[in-house]
């Protein structure tokens, strides 16, 4: 089912096409919050590298009634997990790394299968959740003691061996790997063990390197790594009435961490929480995410700074599972389709739409819910878009909405989103040097006929285009119908945005984008 959008997000629309530069529309999302009851929220795009939208709303710390603003540092949940599938890309582009290669080539000791113990589990198999890995019963108490005991954290095998202590006969499924789809958290703890194996660098430490510090962002799976704890927002949930908080309510202070000096990179990387515990802001989640789209980003420096190799930035990309209707749980529609760690949803499969009539597929990268928040961190494949999404808390909790498997509150900012992204695919269409036309009166679903103010008799041709530049189809110029007016024989016209270019004997050409309503 699509969401049709309201007055007001055309209005957005108007406004957005209409203001050039750096984009505010705190008003729409102030709207969103206020109708959601959230404690606070970050929206935030990118127009390639550039920052086109911020949106920072509500409360990051309500009982110090300090607000959410750009440098607003979030757990960001299982958005982490698009993160740690983008490092891995970077290793495996050096070398260091091979998606198809057993985990043994890494690890003294790696999982096996117990109901398949002769096929061996491959990076490829835990970055696509089809390794069998579940997260069973056992897996919370593991994960309790992991954080409990550091640095001599439980191995790996504690939780998946059958004579580990915190081993449950439902922590594998019964399928052999590589065709089931499971989405597990266990995976990417798994998979940060094999990367600190591979490096002999702990996982935080080597997640810097490669990623927060050449980019300058204020980030890590440590909160002690963040530049200023009073960044960092309280997540929340409604209990009895009150704003409760769930994690990382620290008051200003800095918690102390613990001596990692006895930590051996490779036990267990499960204590860094690889799976959902990145703090990082929206604005500095667009970078990331601008990575995992374009391959490269604006570094520490500005300056342009490529992080993967095409091929490798293909690799990421490449549907590896897609969901077929009995190869794998979906989530209610949500995961159809999969690459090498990064969700590619609008995938044309199922409920994981993310823009109302955009065609754009897929979109690549990863939702997150955890303590009270909920984020969304998606690109084009090209990166010529990205955007980043996340609030503290709903004080109701959340619902999923009608148009897709993500809840309301999501689909919501996805529509306000939309007018963004049309106006920056709009920028993309090349600019022409010539006169001025606009257009008359307000065209309609269904009309064929356009007619434009400004246009001398110099005018041979008119075509239409999407917002990407491609031609969609040759108009008629049929006449004018009174001086300086051109009358166009264009055919239906359909819902959405279009381009129209001019074109004279001489090849000179106008361009003026247009809206078509209902």
């Amino acid at each position: 089912m699509k969401v049709r959008p309201s007055p007001l997000f055309f209005l957005g629309i108007l406004a957005l096409f209409n203001v050039p530069g750096l984009q505010s529309q705190t008003d729409v999302f102030e709207a969103i919050s206020e109708s959601h009851e959230l404690a606070g929220m970050s929206v935030v795009s990118r127009c390639g590298e550039t920052l086109q939208m911020e949106a920072h709303v509500g409360l990051r710390d309500i009982e110090r009634n300090l607000p959410v603003t750009s440098e607003t540092t979030f757990r960001m949940a299982s958005i982490s997990k698009a993160v740690v599938a983008l490092a891995v890309a970077k290793l495996v582009d050096s070398g260091t790394l091979d998606y198809a290669a057993p985990l043994s080539h890494y690890m003294d000791t790696p999982p096996v299968h117990p109901d398949h113990p002769d096929i061996a589990l491959t990076l490829e198999h835990l970055l696509t959740h089809t390794s069998g890995i579940r997260d069973g019963d056992g897996y919370g108490d593991f994960l309790n003691a992991s954080y409990a005991n550091i640095p001599s954290v439980p191995a790996l095998s504690e939780v998946l061996s059958e004579a580990g202590n915190y081993y449950t006969d439902n922590m594998w499924g019964n399928s052999e790997p590589g065709i089931w789809f499971q989405y597990a958290n266990l995976n990417f703890g798994v998979l940060a063990t094999v990367m600190e194996a591979a490096t002999g660098v702990r996982f935080d430490l080597l997640m810097d390197e490669l990623l927060f510090a050449p980019y300058g962002l204020d980030a890590g799976y440590r909160v002690q790594q963040l530049d200023n704890i009073n960044d960092l927002a309280v997540l929340y949930r409604q209990s009895s009435g009150e704003w409760t908080p769930q994690a990382d309510q620290f008051e200003g202070v800095m918690p102390m961490g613990p001596d990692w000096t006895p930590y051996l990179p490779g036990t267990s990387a499960v204590c860094f929480s690889p799976q959902g515990g990145l703090r990082i802001s929206a604005r500095d989640l667009t970078v990331l995410a601008r990575l995992w789209s374009a391959g490269e980003a604006a570094g520490a420096d500005g300056q342009v700074l490529p992080f993967l190799s095409a091929g490798s930035l293909a690799a990421l990309h490449e549907e590896k599972w897609a969901y077929d209707g009995g190869n794998g749980n979906n989530y209610y529609g949500l995961f159809n389709s999969w690459g090498r760690g990064v969700h590619r949803a609008a995938s044309g499969l199922g409920a994981d739409e993310i823009l109302p009539d955009v065609t754009v597929s897929p979109f690549i990268g990863h939702p997150g819910e955890a303590y009270g928040l909920i984020s969304d961190a998606y690109a084009t494949p090209d990166g010529s878009w990205s955007f980043c999404f996340a609030t503290n808390g709903k004080w109701d909790g959340y619902s999923v909405g009608p148009a897709s498997g993500y809840y309301q509150i999501e689909q919501d900012v996805f529509t306000a989103l939309r007018a963004d992204f049309l106006a920056c695919q709009a920028s993309g269409v090349p600019d022409v040097k010539a006169q001025a036309v606009h257009l008359l009166g307000q065209p309609r679903v269904g009309d064929t006929l356009l007619h434009l103010g400004g246009a001398d008799i110099g005018f041979a041709a008119f075509d239409l285009l999407r917002l990407d530049g491609r031609k969609v189809a040759e108009c008629q110029v049929m006449d004018h119908g009174q001086a300086d007016v051109l009358r166009l024989e264009v055919g239906p016209l359909e819902f959405g945005w279009h381009v129209g270019r001019l074109t004279t004997s001489e090849g000179t050409a106008s361009r003026l984008t247009f809206f078509v309503g209902h």
